[in-house]
């Protein structure tokens, strides 16, 4: 039993809003992690995506865009966005979003200032240049932060953060899931190809010369970034059917070794990639590393192609 499980089960008595903001197939295997620990330990939750709550109720989207607004000049008026009566714990779930490159903070304000609820935040990537999240934590309020890797916790502990603050390591929920857990979402599709998977966001980093070799190596490419397209089905079952995975997704990569699938995970623009291979990923022999601005020369998969 790993932090964050140990202190679920201190809270399987209490009744939790789990807030999510939305995004892409990754952040659902994220969820879909998160709530099957929750059902083991017979938690009483209720979730709440922000992204499917505001399109349902365009006024709540509406709030959302005016704190981040907010946020970003710097100003104390915000909107409320969560109705947390009847709850005894609030819960973000993991990802990447509470780092200055999105928007985590925004929910981290309004959970601060609108509620008085205990705070707490599923494993996750850190990753801020100023003072600005450090200030948003104080006031007193118990705030529990999950790092899904030790080089966030270590960037938690040097921005000095409140006593009411503590910080943990545990594994990113997703993978709480096996490869059982996914059967039910692949469906037959053509195999035999080496899926090549990039971000084209403001997390990639890649160099354009990585690009060349890897497309150089695949064999039968299947290009293409699939976090966001199509059906979260799709989405599992163009992994499950690949023979080898180049990608920075890190969600991509970490289906693919649930899958066991032979895999190159690639650095993006902060710690987020190395951090969870090397605290997570390193464990599954068929996963392999390589920074950003790297080569091919020393990558060698597992299992030999045939």
């Amino acid at each position: 039993m790993d932090d964050f499980e140990r202190f679920l089960s201190r809270h399987s008595d209490d009744r939790i809003l789990v807030v999510t903001p939305g995004g892409n197939h990754g952040d659902t295997l994220i969820h879909l992690g998160l709530e099957k620990k929750l059902r083991e330990l017979r938690i009483d939750y209720k979730t709440l995506n922000l992204e499917v709550e505001g399109l349902r109720r365009p006024s709540l989207g509406v709030k959302y865009l005016l704190n981040i607004a907010s946020w970003r000049l710097g100003l104390r008026r915000i909107f409320k966005l969560l109705d947390t009566e009847g709850f005894d714990l609030l819960l973000f779930e993991g990802g990447g979003y509470m780092s200055d490159l999105w928007y985590g903070p925004v929910l981290m304000m309004e959970a601060v200032r609108m509620h008085d609820k205990p705070i707490a935040v599923a494993p996750q990537s850190y990753w801020f240049r100023g003072e600005g999240f450090r200030e948003l934590l104080g006031g007193g309020r118990p705030i529990t932060l999950f790092c899904r890797e030790p080089y966030s916790y270590r960037h938690l502990l040097e921005m000095e953060l409140p006593p009411s603050v503590e910080v943990h390591v545990s594994d990113d929920t997703s993978l709480y899931l096996e490869p059982g857990d996914l059967e039910r979402y692949i469906q037959p599709r053509r195999g035999g190809y080496d899926l090549v998977c990039f971000r084209g966001d403001r997390e990639s980093a890649i160099s354009e010369a990585l690009k060349r070799s890897i497309l150089a190596m695949a064999v039968d490419p299947l290009v293409g970034d699939i976090s966001k397209r199509r059906s979260f089905e799709e989405f599992i079952s163009t992994v499950a059917h690949a023979e080898r995975v180049y990608t920075d997704r890190l969600h991509v990569a970490i289906l693919a070794a649930l899958l066991r699938r032979d895999t190159l995970l690639i650095g993006v623009r902060y710690h987020k990639n190395l951090g969870v291979y090397e605290y997570s990923l390193r464990r599954f022999p068929w996963v392999r590393y390589v920074e950003a601005e790297g080569d091919l020369f020393n990558v060698h998969f597992k299992r030999p192609r045939i």
